[in-house]
């Protein structure tokens, strides 16, 4: 069974990702609302896989906190987001990116996108 990590400072779409989740069979180990938080959480948790807002609280956006938890994890990330642009698609690339989804992502297309995931 996946263990996901949930990286959302939106409090109702992290309540929806973690039933979407939880509705495809998969446990959500953990969530968070800012990248150092996140950062911490995979160091304890070690996910299989980390849904990440693009913009969180704090200094730090998800591609940051992916570019730290790279150091010491493998794990990829599926990137939410409601800001699709070019720049920020080019430095997502350069992570474990399994995908880059604009929201509000649909459960389909999430449980499509965690069939691509090593179990």
């Amino acid at each position: 069974m996946l263990k996901v990590l949930i990286v959302e400072d939106d409090y109702m779409l992290c309540l929806i990702n973690k039933k979407s989740v939880e509705l495809i069979g998969y446990t959500v180990i953990a969530t968070a609302t800012n990248g150092a938080d996140a950062i911490e959480a995979v160091k304890k948790y070690n996910p299989d896989v980390i849904l990440m807002d693009l913009r969180l609280e704090g200094d730090m956006d998800g591609i940051d906190a992916m570019n730290e938890i790279a150091k010491f994890s493998d794990a990829p990330v599926i990137y939410l987001t409601g800001n699709s642009d070019e720049i920020n698609k080019a430095r997502a690339a350069k992570t474990n990116v399994l995908a880059f989804c604009i929201k509000p992502v649909h459960f389909e297309e999430l449980k499509t996108l965690f069939l691509k995931v090593k179990q």
